[in-house]
C-alpha cells in the first residue's frame, strides 16, 4: 500500500528516515577532495560556521543555528577501536547493539 511506502521513507509520520539511507546520505570524505559535492559541502559548512559566529558575536544565540556536516570516519579512527582499553573502543562498545556492531 502507499501508506507503507510513505512510512518507509519517513513521510508518515514525518521522521526523515530516508536521510539515513546510504544511497541518500552524504558525508564529508565520501568522495575525493576535488568532487563538486564535497567542495560545496565544505563551503556550506564554512559559511554556516562564519554566520553563526557572527551572530553570536553580535549578541544573538547563533549557536542555535550551527550545523555540522557528518564526516566519514577515517581508517585511523576505525583502527583505534581495535586497541584494547582505548577510549574509542569503550565508546564504540557502549553504543553497539550486537557483538558485531562495533566492526561496522
Amino acid at each position: 500500500s502507499s501508506i507503507a511506502a510513505w512510512e518507509a521513507v519517513g513521510a508518515v509520520p514525518p521522521s526523515h528516515a530516508c536521510l539515513n539511507d546510504k544511497q541518500v546520505l552524504w558525508e564529508l570524505g565520501d568522495a575525493s577532495q576535488d568532487d563538486v559535492t564535497q567542495i560545496a559541502m565544505m563551503e556550506m559548512q564554512m559559511a554556516n560556521t562564519i554566520a553563526c559566529d557572527l551572530l553570536t558575536a553580535r549578541g544573538f544565540q547563533g549557536n542555535l543555528l550551527k550545523a555540522e556536516i557528518r564526516r566519514k570516519k577515517s581508517k585511523k579512527a576505525q583502527e583505534l577501536v581495535m586497541v584494547p582499553n582505548s577510549k574509542e573502543r569503550v565508546e564504540a562498545l557502549s553504543k553497539a547493539s550486537t557483538h558485531c556492531a562495533i566492526l561496522q
